[in-house]
């Protein structure tokens, strides 16, 4: 039986119970060149000084500095240790700036994921109206679709979602803004452009093209369709906003359009038709995960959002 080599243990160099305020004070002491000067620098007492440079020498079992009667030289063993000593509290000073600095750059940054149409379209005026309020605070916009959104909030590589949120599952929390319903959409030579409103059964004879945040409501119109005893033919679903109006500018099929997008340019060479007979109305908010402890730029994003809200959807119903 072959034996797993030993692992190597790598000797760590000993401090040998030196305390890092002592080798401080030493310093002070030093660049001060006097016990009363370094106390009124440390704000501490003359007498604190001393016990901390004696325990030093101790624990060193050398003699780092001489007393005069006008000020206190280096021996030879103090001019070592502060050629070292310096060198090293001042790398490990650099450090702890640069994780200081790292934290205060990740408490002013906010990254947001939210699914493409909200990205594209609402999202960004969000985005640039935060940004004029505070302009500290770097934020950084993340196109996904659904199922990433919930990825990215599982795995911390976005702050919070911006979405809407048609799950149950106990690892998020969500707190709805605002609500949309939604329209048909189809090309004006299709059959059901022609009428005023569209019924569930009409699902049943026509192809639906989606984009993939709406997925969802699919599976509403199925189940509606089930209880009249009709089946919903395959849905063909795309990735982004693009592809969905070439497919339905192709003859490809109809959609569904929420109506805040209903004034948008990209709609114009389509019929907009109402839905009876089954809800779609979709509410869209925030998500986060229920482990998250928000930041404040997280927290002041968040607010903002709450309050831009209704202007939000008002402003796209207009």
């Amino acid at each position: 039986m072959s034996q797993t080599p030993a692992r190597r243990t790598v000797a760590r160099p000993s401090t040998m119970g030196i305390e890092l305020i002592e080798l401080e004070t030493f310093i002070a002491v030093a660049q001060a060149g006097s016990f009363s000067a370094a106390a009124q620098l440390l704000h501490v007492t003359q007498p604190t000084v001393t016990g901390r440079i004696q325990r030093l020498e101790s624990t060193l079992g050398a003699q780092l500095l001489r007393r005069t009667t006008r000020k206190v030289d280096l021996t030879p063993e103090g001019q070592a240790l502060l050629a070292e000593a310096s060198a090293a509290l001042e790398g490990l000073a650099r450090l702890v700036e640069g994780f200081r600095d790292k934290s205060r750059q990740a408490r002013q940054k906010v990254v947001v994921a939210a699914t493409p149409t909200l990205a594209a379209l609402t999202l960004p005026i969000v985005m640039q109206g935060y940004s004029e309020r505070y302009p500290d605070v770097q934020l950084e916009l993340r196109d996904l679709h659904y199922a990433d959104v919930l990825a990215a909030i599982d795995d911390g590589s976005a702050n919070l979602g911006v979405l809407a949120y048609e799950g149950s599952d106990a690892r998020y929390r969500f707190e709805a803004l605002w609500s949309d319903d939604m329209l048909l959409m189809a090309p004006r030579s299709h059959a059901l452009a022609q009428l005023h409103k569209v019924v569930p059964a009409d699902f049943a004879r026509h192809a639906l093209v989606l984009v993939d945040q709406h997925q969802g409501l699919r599976s509403r119109i199925a189940a509606e369709l089930q209880r009249h005893g009709l089946e919903m033919p395959p849905c063909r679903v795309v990735g982004n906003l693009n592809t969905l109006f070439g497919m339905l500018n192709a003859g490809l099929g109809v959609t569904l359009l929420p109506r805040s997008m209903a004034r948008r340019p990209e709609v114009a060479s389509n019929v907009l038709v109402e839905i009876d007979g089954i809800d779609l109305r979709r509410s869209f908010g925030i998500l986060l995960s229920k482990r998250a402890s928000l930041n404040a730029a997280e927290q002041s994003f968040c607010r903002y959002l709450r309050q831009l809200a209704p202007s939000l959807l008002a402003e796209a119903l207009q």
